[in-house]
This record gives structure tokens, sequence and C-alpha cells, in this order.
């Protein structure tokens, strides 16, 4: 709020801010530093001459001048200034700064997906890093194989690498193929294999009642497996297939373990031992890898 006083040096008046009244503010017209007094301000009267010796006189106490204070610059009561007097520029005010208002993030629909992707794409990531080297077979991409010859018929997990096998050393088989595949992601694989069986063998099975001769022979060919699978044998069971006869094996290999069947084929155009099985980790006959293998297999007469 403002307050006019008047000019103790030209009589002009003038206004100052209510909080100068009191100090020294500047004059806009004669641009003298002077008392901001209030216009009707009472002056001070003497005292009558009698009145002073019916009273004691009082010291008079003089008031300590205030240190002079910058006062806001006073505005003039005129709307223009006088002509030929220069107007005082306003004295310039602090800018006092202030903070910005703190950004709020914006959670949009890009934000959802771009996190979602990520979410999606850790998990993956995790997932083919759990399943490398699991032995777990893929349920899609069999294929129905049969060999060259046309002697028998399996389910395979895609095409199979063809090797040869050798004769064993007691001479009861001449030697056979392998068919396996091997997943280089899951380390599982599937084979069957096949090998001749000695002619000079075959009146000899043809009277094994007790099952002797036959029990020699998948004897050898057990020992030959465990040990192409580097593993131990767990677990034996005896096993029949259509005229075949013989053994279930449960290995424990390196890569977890094996489920294998060897059966002797002593009748019909190719008198084999064949062998044929899964390699995994925690296989069980009921697995649907070795429920598919051991389910497919048949002789082609």
């Amino acid at each position: 709020m403002f307050v006019p006083v008047t000019c103790t040096n030209c009589g002009k008046p003038f206004q100052v801010p209510e909080t100068a009244l009191g100090k020294l503010a500047p004059c806009p017209w004669c641009e003298a530093v002077v008392t901001a007094l209030p216009v009707a301000a009472p002056q001070t009267q003497p005292e009558p001459q009698g009145s002073s010796q019916s009273q004691t006189a009082q010291p008079k106490v003089e008031p300590t001048p205030a240190k002079p204070q910058a006062a806001e610059a006073p505005l003039p009561l005129d709307d223009e200034p006088p002509p030929g007097k220069k107007t005082q520029a306003p004295l310039p005010t602090a800018a006092i700064p202030v903070a910005p208002p703190a950004k709020r993030s914006k959670f949009t629909l890009a934000t959802f997906l771009i996190g979602a992707l990520l979410v999606f794409v850790v998990m993956a990531v995790t997932m083919i890093i759990r399943g490398y080297g699991a032995g777990r077979l893929s349920e899609s991409g069999w294929i129905d194989f049969t060999p060259p010859d046309g002697s028998f018929t399996i389910a395979l997990p895609g095409q199979p690498k063809e090797e040869d096998v050798a004769p064993n050393p007691e001479g009861s088989v001449t030697g056979g193929k392998r068919y396996s595949v091997r997943g280089w992601y899951s380390k599982g694989g599937v084979w069957v294999s096949y090998t001749d069986l000695n002619p000079a063998l075959l009146p000899k099975l043809k009277s094994d009642t007790q099952k002797s001769v036959a029990a020699g022979v998948i004897r050898v060919e057990r020992d030959r497996e465990v040990a192409r699978l580097k593993g131990t044998v767990a677990k034996e069971v005896e096993r029949r297939l259509n005229t075949g006869w013989g053994v279930e094996l449960h290995i424990d290999t390196p890569n977890g373990n094996a489920i294998a069947w060897l059966i002797l084929m002593g009748d019909g155009p190719h008198p084999r031992l064949y062998s044929f099985g899964v390699e995994g980790k925690n296989l069980s006959p009921t697995s649907p890898a070795c429920a598919k293998v051991f389910r497919s297999f048949k002789v082609n007469d």
C-alpha cells in the first residue's frame, strides 16, 4: 500500500510504500533524498512559556537518527512527470528462482509392450539354457525308418546316421549296421542296430528250449552295448517280441540313462540280434520317446 508524502526540499507530493514512512526516500521531482513524512502528519508546536513553570523541566531526548536504508522507488501522484524532469528508472527487482515442476514419468502402451517383450526374451533365453543337454527329445519330426534291406521298421526322431557294427569276438554274430539320431542341443539319442547271427549257430538256437544259447549271445552283445554307452547296468528285465526273445536293459550313462531292448530273432529270412533304445535324462519305459520307439519296432517278413 502506498502513502502520499511531501518532499521537504521542493514541496512536491509523491507516494512511497507504507513500509518506507520515516525513512529516507528519493524525490522523483527534485531527486533529493528526504525523510518520507505523511502529508497529514501534525507539526510539533512549541509549548507555552507559562506551562513550563508549573511543570518540572524534563530533559529533551533527541531520537537517534536511523541509519539510512534503501527504500523502494516512490511513485508520483501525477500520471505524467513534469516537463524537463527525467523519470527515475525503477530499481531492479531480484528474481527469485522457482524450481521447475518435477517431470512425471508417463506409463504408455509402448513402455508396457517393451517391458513385456524383455520379460519374454529373458524367459525364452532361460528355457533355452536350461534345456541344453537336458536329454529331452522333441515329440515332433519323427519318421518311420526302414533300412535299405527292408528288414524292419521303427520310429526315429529324424533321419539317422548309418555306421557299421563289427562282429563280436566270440563269433556269434558276423557284423551288421547301426542307425542313430542324436540331438546336438538335447544331447539325447535314439538308435537301432542289427547284427547277423552266425549261420553255424542257427541249429543250436532251434533246439535251445532252455534259452541258454540265446542268453549267451545276448549277454555278449549286452556287454558291448553297455561299453559303447560308457555306462553300467542298473536293471535287466526279460522281454518277448513276437517270436523273438531278449532283455530290457536300464543303463546309467554319463548323459543320464538309457533304456534298450536286445531281441534275438532266430527265425525268418533275417536271423539277427536287434538292439534299439533311447538315451536321455530321467527316462522310464513309459516316457513318450521310449513308448514311441518300443511300440513302433516291427520285423518285416
